[in-house]
C-alpha cells in the first residue's frame, strides 16, 4: 500500500518469527498461505522501509531503543505480472 506504482516489496518470510497464533488461524480457518500474508501481518507488526544505504543505522537506532528489528526484504522494479509484495 505505500509503494508507488511499478515497485514491488519482495519479503522473505524466513526472516522474522511468525507466531503460533497465526499457524492455528490457518490450519482452524483453512487459510491459502498466500492469503496469510496478505491479511494478517503473520507477526511483522510495523514496517520501515528505508534506503539501503541508511539501513544499517536504522536497525543499530531501533535495536538501542529495545526495538526487536528483522531485515525482511526490499524493494525493487515490478516485473509485468508481479505483485504490489512478494512473500517467498
Amino acid at each position: 500500500r505505500i509503494l508507488s506504482d511499478g515497485y514491488t516489496a519482495k519479503l522473505d518470510k524466513s526472516t522474522w518469527t511468525r507466531l503460533p497464533i497465526f499457524n492455528w488461524l490457518q490450519q482452524h480457518g483453512n487459510v491459502d498461505e498466500s492469503e496469510m500474508h496478505r491479511v494478517f501481518n503473520c507477526g511483522v507488526g510495523m514496517v520501515v522501509v528505508i534506503a539501503r544505504e541508511h539501513a544499517d543505522a536504522a536497525i543499530a537506532k531501533l535495536k538501542a531503543a529495545g526495538e526487536t528489528v528483522w531485515r525482511i526484504g526490499q524493494i525493487s522494479e515490478r516485473q509485468a505480472g508481479e505483485a504490489q509484495t512478494v512473500v517467498e
